[in-house]
């Protein structure tokens, strides 16, 4: 029941534009899980796939399913509508390492250059916002000769994959955004995606990238919230199990999909505020280490500062605390 609510909910607040369906050539830089899981669920859509991959194993595994797939080198011509990249972008010494994209882009921009007609190139990697407009599309635009907008499209799309299970949620996708230069390269995109019967929501190049962000993160902050309560669940000896699926039940944080995202600014009311500190308390008192707690606590103080104190009786215990 709750999951049909959710899909309900996003299907009534985003909605693609209209547009008929499109069967297209599309090669597919990067056969990983993201790239393997993209390029299979397209083609199940009659559309034409190629991979290509600097791993010699994955494209000859592809081959032996049927599939066109060759290494960069052997991939000389651009025959496609459409290409993506489906790179790795990893972090190393706690930045981030775009040299697999650059390398892909500036080849796929060398092969642009000789290729007539209109030709969308699209982001799937996990990029910082900037990267398809600052990056990107100046590398293409430098190795190509050819204009953004008028003799290519481009468009940061999203991946929401999860490893174990790629194929499968690629294939039925609860939700589908499209990040785009303009609104020509996103139509191109909404006409490949419009035969998954999933909500189309069109955004800026920016906006896209920092979603991915937030939406990863999102998951990271909600597996470790819930892993700082285990830990004192467990000291307790208490059900977790229990205790978590009654949480999942009774919060509207977890069952309202849009909970939270409005501008209200900073959490207030009568319980949010004095049970945040009240549990903090507790665990002080017990040895519990309540990092991720504290943390929200203090940023909300902080939410108050620069977004407007909302003018409700509060029980401070900070300064107790030391918070």
């Amino acid at each position: 029941m709750v999951i049909y609510m959710n899909q309900k909910i996003l299907r009534d607040n985003f909605s693609g534009r209209a547009g008929k369906s499109q069967i297209m050539k599309i090669a597919v830089v990067g056969a990983g899980f993201v790239g393997e899981a993209s390029g299979r669920g397209l083609s199940k859509h009659k559309n034409k796939v190629v991979f290509i991959d600097v791993d010699e194993a994955k494209v000859k595994a592809h081959k032996k399913s049927g599939f066109s797939a060759f290494t960069p080198d052997q991939y000389t011509k651009i025959d496609t509508d459409i290409t993506m990249f489906c790179v790795p972008t990893p972090t190393n010494g706690g930045g981030i390492k775009l040299d697999y994209l650059k390398h892909a882009v500036t080849d796929f921009a060398k092969r642009l250059a000789k290729h007539d007609g209109y030709h969308v190139a699209v982001v799937r990697s996990t990029v910082p916002p900037g990267t398809t407009r600052d990056l990107v599309l100046p590398l293409i635009e430098k190795y190509s000769k050819k204009k953004a907008g008028k003799d290519f499209g481009l468009v940061m799309q999203p991946e929401y994959l999860r490893e174990a299970t790629a194929n499968q949620d690629f294939e039925r996708p609860w939700f589908i955004l499209i990040g785009e230069l303009d609104k020509k390269s996103g139509a191109v995109l909404e006409k490949l995606y419009k035969p998954f019967d999933a909500p189309i929501e069109h955004c800026s190049l920016e906006e896209a990238e920092i979603q991915k962000y937030i939406h990863n993160v999102y998951n990271a902050v909600k597996i470790a919230f819930f892993n700082e309560m285990r830990l004192a669940i467990k000291k307790k000896g208490w059900d977790q199990d229990k205790i978590f699926l009654a949480t999942a039940e009774s919060s509207e944080g977890i069952w309202n999909p849009i909970y939270g995202l409005r501008d209200h600014g900073p959490f207030d009311g009568s319980c949010l505020p004095k049970d945040t500190v009240a549990l903090l308390e507790w665990g002080t008192k017990n040895g519990l280490d309540f990092g991720i707690l504290k943390s929200v606590i203090k940023q909300n103080f902080y939410h108050e500062k620069v977004m407007g104190q909302n003018k409700k009786v509060r029980v401070n215990y900070l300064s107790k605390l030391g918070v």
